[in-house]
């Protein structure tokens, strides 16, 4: 289905609008549109008389305040993020305003490259201005989905056609020359008084000309015309002047448009700018647009009413089958609870019975293993374990034993060194011990029996049980 794009220029008390028709990037110019105003609900009516009633879902409008009304700087940033740029505006711009920048609306261009830095273009603008100018959309529900800057919003919807060159909008608010480059105003001049004949208005037109290209290093750009003071006449005047001034090439399958006209249709083409573009858009902050739906509000309500029902229905079940299961979970709780006091008496504060089960389970196993009662068998049976391994004709006399999870240290006396090792030899043969290691052997005083040190590490199997 076909989008529609509508341009809404307002110029003091004319407004001229264009209405685009675009799918699958073709454009056909569906509507245009001249009237006169003089109140908010005169503007509107022509606005809807243009739209043959009521906004659609999926139009885009766009307007365009006038240039004398921002206040526009270039800035430089070592970054291109457009949050980090959304975040640093205000500082950047607080010492270049004549106003507070608390009191302004910001935004901001998409961020070009110029060497190391990133180059942006900032508009500031009062938000009484912004307030008045949305005024009449907003209190006749007319969705203006993009609220641009003069010369930049136009300089957006002729990109196609104008990437590079001087642009003289002539319009009864003010005339601007903006110099374009890749489509973006790289710099402008405002002439808010034009001077009224058009002998004088060429030479003005001439020096500003002059002026931009002079500064950039340039000459002989083209120059395009628009706005409703671009008539004939000027336009011979201009060329008289040297100054090959034409009409700009919209894409509506060669279809010409006059002069007047071409600012609107210029910002209908600016409303179909996606919005990862970065242009100007002043409906922001306090003045967003607070839905796209809001003229389709009528026929809602009654979905929305139906939606409501079923949400409450939807919530009231939802809150007795947590209330019901929220009943067993304190019930089972308290159970745990009462069984955890019943194995460990002595616990004092409960936070997460689980966990301090399995906790208590663990430090009880530790405890059990010390004392032996592992599965390793008591201290008595390792030391049955080593009377019933150890050679019939050996004699052992045991002073100590150390039991412990992993191991256990023997300590005694034989009668010889010999003896130490075959008993060693016979209890690595047990299916108890891993290893037997002599760590300590000497001969007593009197050579009547030899003292050792030994360590029996269990095997890994009888340590995995």
């Amino acid at each position: 289905m076909a989008k529609r794009l509508i341009g809404i220029d307002i110029d003091r008390d004319q407004v001229r609008i264009a209405v685009v028709s675009e799918e699958k990037g073709v454009y056909t110019l569906s509507a245009l549109e001249r009237a006169g105003f003089a109140t908010a609900q005169e503007l509107a009516a022509a606005i809807r008389e243009a739209l043959q009633g009521e906004a659609r879902y999926g139009d885009r409008m766009a307007a365009a305040l006038p240039a004398g009304e921002a206040f526009v700087r270039w800035l430089q940033f070592p970054f291109s993020d457009g949050k980090k740029i959304e975040a640093a505006l205000p500082f950047e711009l607080s010492a270049q305003l004549p106003v507070p920048v608390e009191d302004s609306v910001l935004s901001f261009q998409k961020p070009v490259a110029s060497g190391e830095k990133f180059q942006v273009a900032a508009a500031a603008v009062r938000q009484e201005v912004v307030r008045e100018f949305l005024l009449p959309f907003d209190q006749a529900a007319i969705p203006l989905n993009f609220l641009d800057v003069a010369p930049f919003a136009f300089a957006g919807g002729l990109r196609e056609s104008c990437p590079d060159g001087i642009l003289l909008l002539l319009r009864a608010a003010e005339v601007t020359v903006a110099r374009l480059a890749e489509g973006r105003v790289a710099d402008y001049l405002l002439l808010p008084a034009a001077p009224k004949d058009e002998a004088g208005l060429v030479r003005r037109l001439q020096r500003e000309i002059a002026l931009l290209q002079r500064k950039a290093g340039l000459s002989e750009l083209p120059v395009l015309l628009a706005g409703a003071g671009a008539t004939p006449g000027l336009a011979e005047s201009l060329r008289q002047a040297d100054i090959q001034a034409e009409l700009p090439r919209l894409p509506f399958g060669g279809e010409s448009l006059e002069a007047e006209f071409i600012p609107a249709a210029a910002l209908a083409l600016r409303a179909g700018i996606p919005e990862k573009e970065h242009e100007f858009n002043l409906r922001s902050g306090p003045f967003a647009m607070k839905s796209e739906w809001a003229s389709l509000k009528r026929g809602l309500v009654t979905a929305a009413g139906l939606l409501l029902l079923t949400s409450a229905a939807l919530t009231a079940s939802a809150w007795l089958n947590y209330n019901h299961k929220a009943g067993r979970a304190e019930a089972l709780q308290q159970e745990m609870v009462r069984i955890y006091r019943q194995t460990f008496p002595g616990a004092r504060a409960i936070v997460d019975v689980p966990l301090q089960m399995r906790s208590g389970i663990t430090e009880l196993e530790k405890r059990g293993r010390l004392i032996g009662a592992g599965v390793q068998g008591t201290a008595l049976g390792v030391l049955r374990e080593v009377s019933a391994t150890l050679p019939e004709d050996v004699t052992l006399d045991v002073r100590d034993l150390t039991y412990g999870p992993d191991s256990v240290r023997l300590e005694g006396y034989t009668t010889s060194f010999d003896a130490i090792n075959r008993m060693a030899r016979s209890l690595e043969k047990s299916p108890l011990f891993k290893e037997a290691q002599i760590s300590d052997a000497k001969m007593s005083l009197d050579g009547s029996r030899v003292d050792f040190r030994m360590n029996l590490t269990f095997s890994e199997e009888q340590q995995a049980r």
